[in-house]
C-alpha cells in the first residue's frame, strides 16, 4: 500500500488481508488432505491458495515487491493455516458449510482490498473492479488447476465473481463521496451477503451450452425476413399483367359458350343454358381469384417484388417472356375437390379445350352437390 493512505484505511486493509490469509490456508490445506497430500502439499496447496490472488494483483500493478514475498505475516499465516488444515479434520456436511461461507468471507473481503490496492496506485476503476476480482477468485483457481479441478469459478458452482464485483463497486462509489473507510466495510458485508444467499438459495449461473441469444436473435430476424419476403411475393403475384388475367377470363369465356352451345343442342332453353353457364363462371372465379377479369386489373406489369433474403427470387424468372412460372404461395392457390391448383396448373388447364371442359364438368358436379340439386 502507498505509505500516504488514511491510517484508519490501512488498518481494514490489513485486517481484512490477514483473516482472508488465514482462512484461505485452512481451506487450502483441507483440500490438500482431501486429495491425499502429504505435509508438502498441504504447504503449497495453502501457500497457492491463501496468496494466488494477492500475486496476481500485484504483478499486474507492478508497484514495487509483492506483498506476499515483502511481508512476513502473509507467508505465517498461510502455513498456519496448512497446519491447522493438517490436524483439524473437515469433512461431510460440516466441511462443506465452512468452506462456503470461508470463500464467501474471503472472496468479500479480498475484493475490497485489490480494489483498494488498486486506488491507491491511481488505476482507472474499471482495473480496479477486476484488480479486486482478481484477487478476490486467483488463489481458489490456482489451487484447483494445481489439483487438476476446473477452476470453480467457471463452473456450475457457488457464483463469487458477481458478488466480488458488487463489493468492488460499492468501494468504488463510496470514494467517489469521500466514504473510503465505510465503503471497505460496507462491500465486503454486501459481498459475503449475496454469497450466502447463493449457496442457500441454490443460486447458479447457467451453463448451457446452447443459450446464444444473438444466434437465436438472427434466427427469428431470418424467419421474419423471410415472411416478410414471402408476403412481398404474394402480393407481387396479385399483382400480376391484366393481360394475363384476360386471357384466363377468355378462355373460360370460350369454354363456357361452348357448355351452352352443347346444352341448347340438347334441348335446353338459350336463357337457361346462360344462365347455368353464369353460376359455373362465379363458382370458378370463387374457387380460382387468378381467373377473375376484375381482381387483377391493377395496371401493373411486374410479376413480384419483395426482399430477395433466399437470392431465389430469379430462379424461376424467365428472362425472355418476362414472366415469373413460380408455383404462386398459398393466398393464391385454389381447392377444388380435394386437390390444390397453382395459377400455373390453372393456365395449363385453361390452354387445352378439352382439359377446360372436363374441369368444368367436375365444377359442376361439386356445384350441384353444393346446392343439393342431386
Amino acid at each position: 500500500m502507498s505509505p500516504d493512505v488514511d491510517p484508519q484505511i490501512l488498518t481494514i486493509y490489513r485486517l481484512s488481508d490477514v483473516v482472508g490469509v488465514l482462512l484461505m490456508g485452512m481451506i487450502g490445506g483441507t483440500v490438500a488432505r482431501q486429495r491425499g497430500y502429504d505435509i508438502i502439499g498441504f504447504f503449497f496447496i495453502a501457500l497457492f491458495s491463501a496468496l494466488g490472488g494477492g500475486m496476481i494483483r500485484d504483478v499486474l500493478i507492478n508497484e514495487g515487491t509483492v506483498a506476499a514475498m515483502a511481508q512476513r505475516e502473509y507467508l505465517i499465516l498461510a502455513f498456519t493455516g496448512a497446519i491447522i488444515a493438517r490436524f483439524v479434520y473437515f469433512k461431510g456436511r460440516a466441511w462443506e458449510i465452512f468452506q462456503a461461507h470461508g470463500d464467501a468471507v474471503v472472496s468479500g473481503l479480498w475484493a475490497a482490498t485489490g480494489c483498494v490496492k488498486a486506488l491507491t496506485f491511481g488505476l482507472p476503476a474499471v482495473a480496479c473492479v477486476m484488480m479486486g476480482i482478481f484477487t478476490a477468485v486467483g488463489g481458489g483457481m490456482i489451487r484447483d488447476v494445481v489439483t487438476g479441478q476446473v477452476p470453480g469459478v467457471f463452473g456450475d458452482n457457488q457464483p463469487t465473481v458477481i458478488p466480488a464485483i458488487v463489493a468492488t463497486s460499492t468501494v468504488l462509489i463510496s470514494d467517489q463521496f469521500g466514504y473510503l473507510a465505510v465503503g471497505m466495510l460496507l462491500g465486503p458485508v454486501l459481498s459475503i451477503a449475496l454469497s450466502v444467499y447463493g449457496y442457500w438459495a441454490g443460486w447458479r449461473i447457467s451453463t448451457d451450452p446452447e443459450f446464444a441469444p444473438v444466434n437465436e436473435g438472427a434466427v427469428q430476424l431470418a424467419s421474419a425476413a423471410k415472411k416478410a419476403e414471402e408476403k412481398g411475393r404474394r402480393v407481387g403475384r396479385k399483382l400480376e399483367p391484366s393481360r394475363a388475367r384476360a386471357w384466363r377470363h377468355q378462355q373460360m369465356e370460350k369454354a363456357l359458350q361452348r357448355r351452352i352451345d352443347r346444352d341448347v343442342r340438347r334441348g335446353k332453353k338459350p336463357a337457361q343454358a346462360e344462365s347455368d353457364a353464369q353460376d359455373l363462371l362465379d363458382e370458378f372465379t370463387t374457387e380460382f381469384e387468378a381467373v377473375s377479369s376484375e381482381a387483377g386489373d391493377t395496371g401493373a406489369t411486374a410479376s413480384g417484388f419483395g426482399m430477395d433474403i433466399g437470392g431465389d427470387s430469379y430462379d424461376d424468372y424467365d428472362a425472355d417472356s418476362g414472366e415469373d412460372h413460380a408455383a404462386v404461395a398459398e393466398d393464391s392457390v385454389g381447392t377444388f375437390d380435394g386437390q390444390r391448383f397453382s395459377q400455373e396448373l390453372v393456365d395449363m388447364i385453361l390452354a387445352d379445350d378439352k382439359l377446360t371442359d372436363d374441369l368444368l364438368s367436375r365444377l359442376e358436379r361439386t356445384y350441384r352437390e353444393k346446392n343439393g340439386e342431386g
